[in-house]
C-alpha cells in the first residue's frame, strides 16, 4: 500500500481524467442501448411527447445518422481513455511503481468493460425510455457536431471499399414469382404448411405487386377536424366507422397530421393539436410494400394517398397494411364499412358494395383476374368505366358472366350492386317462361 501511496501524484490525475472518460463512455453505450431499444410504438408516441421525447423521435428518424455519431464519439473516448491509461503506466514503470503499473492496467481494462459498458447498457435496456428522454439533447448535440465530418465518413469508407474490395458484388435477390412457386410446391408435397399460413405468405409477396389505391380508404370517408376542436365538439355518428381524425389546416385543403382515436383519453380539455402525429405522403401507384417501409421508417401510422396531381385521394394506415397481411381474405369495404363486402343471398346471387375491388370479387366469384392488364379497381369503378357516367338505380353492366344491377346509389355516386350470373338474369328468366 506504501506504493500506492508515494506514487500517489503520479496515477490520481490520470484516474480522475479516466474516470471522466468513463462516464462520457457510459452515456454513450446507455444512450445507444436506449434508442435502439425503444419499439416502434415507443417511437411513435414520443412524437407526441414532450420536447425531449419529440428529439427522441427526431433522432430515430435517421438511426443511420445517429448510431454513426454514437459510435463514433464511443470510440473516441475509449481511444482517449487508454492512451492516457498507457501514459500513466508508463510513468509509473518509469518510476519503479511496476507493481502499482500492473494493478491499475487491470483495473483500467474491467472498469472500461464494467462501468464503461456492461453496467450502463444493461441499465438502458431496463429503463429504456426514462434514458432516452434524458439523453436527447446531449445527444442531439454531439450529432450535430458531427454532421460535417459524417459526408467525409462515407467517402472514406467508399474509398476503402473499392480499393481492398473491388470485387465485392449483392447477392442475387429472390423474385416473388420464385417465391410463390416455392410456397405452392411446398404447400403441395408437405402437409406442415397451414391453409391460413399459405395465405398470409401469398398476402406478403403481394404486397410488391398490390397498388395503394387498392386498398386506402376513400378521401370522402376521411373526417377531417381542426387543431383546437377537442373529441366532445364531435358528433358520435361521424367518427363510428373511423380509426383516425385527420387535421386539415384552414388555408390549406392537405391533411397535415392525423390523430388516432384509440390514443384519445377521457379528458375534456384535450385538443387534436396536442395529440397529432405527422403523415407521410405517398403516389397513388405505390406498392404496399414501399408504404410499409416509409411507415415503418418515419415512424409514422398513417400515410396520405396523392394522384399525379398532388390532390388527396384516400388515406391508409399502418393498421390498414397489417389487416391486409394477416387476414386470409382482405377487404377494404370491411374496414371502412365495418361489414362485410360481398353478401351471398341465393344460388350465383350476391349482393356486393361498390368499394369492393374487382381482385377481391374475381377471387371470390371464381373469375381469373390479371391485375397488370385490368386498370379497374373496383365494382364502382366499373360501372363508372361501362356507364360512362353516374350509374342510376336499376343500371346493369356485364362483366366476365355475371350481370351486375345497381340497387343502391347515393348521389355522390357510392353503390350497392346485385350480382347474379348471366343465366341469372331478369331477361333470361322472362325468355325462358
Amino acid at each position: 500500500m506504501s506504493d500506492f501511496a508515494d506514487s500517489l501524484h503520479i496515477w490520481l490525475p490520470g484516474t480522475f481524467l479516466m474516470l471522466a472518460m468513463m462516464m462520457c463512455s457510459a452515456f454513450f453505450s446507455a444512450s445507444e442501448t436506449a434508442f435502439f431499444f425503444l419499439s416502434r410504438e415507443q417511437i411513435r408516441r414520443f412524437t407526441i411527447g414532450n420536447r425531449r421525447q419529440r428529439m427522441v423521435a427526431a433522432l430515430m428518424a435517421d438511426p443511420d445518422r445517429l448510431l454513426t455519431a454514437v459510435l463514433f464519439w464511443n470510440l473516441l473516448i475509449n481511444l482517449a481513455y487508454f492512451s492516457v491509461g498507457i501514459v500513466v503506466m508508463q510513468k509509473l514503470s518509469t518510476g519503479g511503481f511496476t507493481f502499482v503499473a500492473g494493478v491499475l492496467s487491470i483495473l483500467n481494462l474491467m472498469g472500461m468493460i464494467i462501468l464503461g459498458e456492461v453496467i450502463p447498457k444493461s441499465t438502458a435496456v431496463v429503463f429504456r425510455q426514462t434514458i432516452a428522454s434524458a439523453a436527447s439533447w446531449p445527444l442531439a448535440a454531439a450529432v450535430a457536431v458531427l454532421d460535417p465530418v459524417i459526408p467525409a465518413l462515407g467517402k472514406t469508407a467508399r474509398i476503402l471499399r473499392r480499393s481492398f474490395w473491388p470485387h465485392v458484388r449483392h447477392e442475387p435477390h429472390l423474385q416473388p414469382e420464385d417465391l410463390e412457386k416455392a410456397i405452392d410446391a411446398s404447400a403441395t408435397f408437405t402437409t406442415e404448411l397451414l391453409e391460413i399460413e399459405q395465405q398470409v405468405l401469398h398476402n406478403i409477396l403481394d404486397m410488391n405487386e398490390l397498388a395503394v389505391e387498392e386498398i386506402m380508404r376513400p378521401r370522402n370517408l376521411s373526417v377531417t377536424v381542426e387543431p383546437g376542436d377537442t373529441l366532445q365538439s364531435l358528433s358520435v355518428a361521424s367518427i363510428a366507422n373511423t380509426d383516425y381524425l385527420f387535421i386539415k389546416e384552414p388555408d390549406s385543403d392537405m391533411f397535415t397530421r392525423a390523430v388516432a382515436l384509440a390514443r384519445i383519453t377521457g379528458r375534456n380539455d384535450v385538443t387534436f393539436d396536442e395529440l397529432a402525429e405527422p403523415v407521410v405522403y405517398v403516389p397513388w401507384c405505390a406498392s404496399l410494400a414501399y408504404v410499409l417501409s416509409e411507415l415503418r421508417n418515419r415512424y409514422c401510422s398513417v400515410a396520405i394517398v396523392v394522384h399525379e396531381h398532388g390532390e388527396i385521394v384516400g388515406t391508409v394506415s399502418y393498421e390498414d397494411l397489417l389487416e391486409t397481411v394477416l387476414s386470409a381474405a382482405p377487404s377494404r369495404t370491411r374496414r371502412v364499412l365495418r361489414r362485410e363486402p360481398l353478401i351471398e343471398i341465393g344460388r350465383n346471387r350476391y349482393h356486393a358494395e361498390g368499394l369492393v375491388t374487382l381482385r377481391y370479387l374475381c377471387r371470390h366469384l371464381r373469375i381469373p383476374f390479371d391485375g397488370e392488364d385490368d386498370t379497374l379497381n373496383t365494382l364502382a369503378g366499373l360501372f363508372h368505366d361501362e356507364l360512362e357516367r353516374m350509374p342510376d338505380v336499376g343500371d346493369r353492366v356485364l362483366w366476365e358472366g355475371w350481370i351486375f344491377t345497381a340497387i343502391e346509389v347515393t348521389p355522390r355516386g357510392q353503390l350497392r350492386a346485385l350480382i347474379a350470373a348471366s343465366e341469372y338474369s331478369p331477361d333470361h328468366q322472362e325468355g325462358e317462361a
